[in-house]
């Protein structure tokens, strides 16, 4: 190409920018932004003429970090360059981790004061694939410490309650030995049934393999609702949609997940109260939401209740919402939690009702 034609090709810069997949930023010595490229507004949630007004020091989480941007501004000046991770706010409030890189360019003509272009990589995602993976370590070698101790306590369980039980046969019913035989039996059963918990949650977790087709969600949840045995003073609740709504889900699986969350509020009121379930629908999600009256759970326990094997209870192995939220995971859902100790529970889950679509998950 001659240089006549070069100079009659003018490209549209602010086109190139929008083209780019990392938001960019320029940004002046005061910390006004001059411009910004299309993932830029998209990553904070801003118009172009808002970002200008917001300036960079608006972008980031309100805090220690809020005082940094002039910091950047300076070592970019000085050395050319910056980088470094900050935690950012979008507009509507949302926070991210990003990874911040600058560079300066000085202006070309005389009075020119030159230009930071600063670029933001958003690490949530990355973060959270990180987190997983080190959960599903962590998980992984759980595992294999219970399977072991599984094992190796099995045997002296069955031996105890075949001796107890032989030895409960051979005395008189009035024999004062009954006592201690049926305290030692009842402890053996409750191991017994601990250990089938335990053993039934690692066979789950290895080897299940999910059958998926169109479901009902209604219908899932009420027959999850015949399972459970309510003890007396409980009181349910139900709404329901007219039609549906309809999933792609494993209708075995998801029954065992609403059977899971139902056996929880039942336990949760052992004096009797008030379990409420709402199936709807909103948008492209279908959710259910359990609530219950019950004792409710401490803060500190609510972010250890999925994991497996954490339980305050003086029953159970502590591995049904471990196995409800694997089933959740699976189904492209999400399952949250709100109690208030003394005041109840409730859990909401949602589902996409297109497989394709996943529910917006929240760190």
């Amino acid at each position: 190409m001659e240089r006549s034609d070069a100079h009659e090709t003018r490209l549209d810069w602010s086109e190139v920018l929008d083209a780019l997949c990392e938001p960019v930023l320029g940004v002046e010595r005061d910390g006004s932004i001059l411009f910004s490229n299309l993932a830029a507004r998209q990553l904070w949630g801003y118009e172009a003429e808002e970002l200008e007004r917001v300036g960079l020091g608006g972008l980031f989480a309100e805090g220690p970090e809020q005082d940094c941007s002039q910091g950047i501004l300076q070592e970019v000046q000085r050395s050319g360059q910056c980088r470094g991770d900050f935690l950012f706010q979008k507009k509507d409030g949302g926070r991210f981790l990003g990874a911040l890189r600058g560079c300066f360019v000085q202006g070309k003509r005389r009075g020119e004061s030159g230009l930071v272009i600063l670029s933001v990589r958003d690490l949530s995602e990355q973060r959270r694939l990180q987190q997983k993976f080190l959960e599903s370590q962590k998980l992984s070698y759980l595992e294999r410490v219970v399977d072991g101790l599984a094992h190796e306590i099995r045997n002296p369980i069955v031996t105890l309650g075949g001796y107890a039980r032989r030895l409960q046969k051979m005395l008189e019913p009035e024999h004062p030995g009954q006592v201690p035989l049926r305290i030692m039996l009842s402890d053996v059963e409750r191991l017994e049934s601990m250990l089938r918990e335990v053993e039934d949650y690692l066979d789950f977790a290895r080897s299940h393999r999910l059958s998926f087709c169109k479901v009902d969600l209604k219908e899932v949840v009420k027959e999850a609702l015949a399972l459970v045995p309510f003890h007396e003073g409980i009181r349910l609740e139900e709404s329901y949609l007219e039609q549906g709504p309809w999933i792609f889900g494993d209708p075995t699986h998801l029954r065992e997940l609403f059977r899971h969350l139902l056996d929880n509020a039942a336990e949760a009121m052992p004096q009797g109260g008030l379990i409420r379930i709402t199936v709807s629908q909103e948008g492209p999600t279908a959710q259910v939401r359990i609530q219950d009256t019950g004792v409710g759970i401490p803060q500190k326990f609510l972010p250890h209740i999925y994991s497996p094997f954490f339980t305050t209870k003086t029953k159970g192995a502590g591995v049904g919402l471990a196995k409800a939220h694997m089933i959740v995971d699976e189904h492209g859902g999400q399952i949250d939690v709100h109690s208030e100790v003394a005041r109840g529970t409730t859990f909401d889950v949602t589902f996409p009702l297109d497989r394709r679509q996943t529910p917006r998950r929240v760190a």
